[in-house]
Parts: structure tokens; sequence; C-alpha cells
């Protein structure tokens, strides 16, 4: 290796994708199971509510829970049963199991 020349190591290759994020996202360690608790959802393709809309969450429909934004203002999900990955406002989720029951209208 040549003098001066950098190598990859992990630590930069988790900035160069964090780099990529939506600014304010924060990466996720893991994942949980996540239901819709609200008539609709807007998911949106950025934390920000002038993104672009990916899709809509419908009450008691499952996602997966990636985690939240540096401000814990929006929440990236995926809906399980469509595919559909983006953010929501985090009020309009619930992660808890215990409140994971249908909520019924």
């Amino acid at each position: 290796m040549r003098a001066g020349a950098k190598t990859l190591t992990a630590g930069t290759a988790v900035l160069t994708v964090l780099a990529t994020w939506p600014a304010g996202a924060v990466a996720a360690s893991g994942e949980e199971p996540c239901r819709i608790n609200t008539d609709a959802a807007v998911i949106r393709r950025a934390p920000a509510k002038n993104a672009a809309k990916a899709g809509i969450g419908y009450r008691d429909q499952t996602c997966r829970f990636h985690g939240y934004t540096r401000d814990v203002a929006w929440a990236h999900i995926t809906m399980k049963s469509s595919g559909v990955d983006g953010w929501v406002d985090r009020t309009l989720i619930s992660t808890a199991k215990e409140q994971l029951a249908p909520t019924g209208s």
C-alpha cells in the first residue's frame, strides 16, 4: 500500500451508509412489530410532512418498526402486507407488544 493511502474500515462503511440516509434519520439496531393505530397513516419517502407519499397504512394493519429520527418525531416502518417502506408520524403507530392487539373502531 502506498504511503498516505486509506483503507476502508467497517466504521467508514457505516458512516458512508448513514450519509446517504435522509437528514435526521437514525439507523436502528433491530426491528420490532408495530401496528397502525389511526384510521389512515400516510407513509412518506422521507421523514418530512412535505416528502412524497410512498403509501398509506390503515388501522390495525401490521408493520415492522426500524427506528426513529433523532428528534423521535418520525418512525421508519415497512408495511407487512404491501412491503411499502417509509416514514410515518411516530404517534400513528404502536410498537409496545401489549399495545399491538387490534384496536377496533
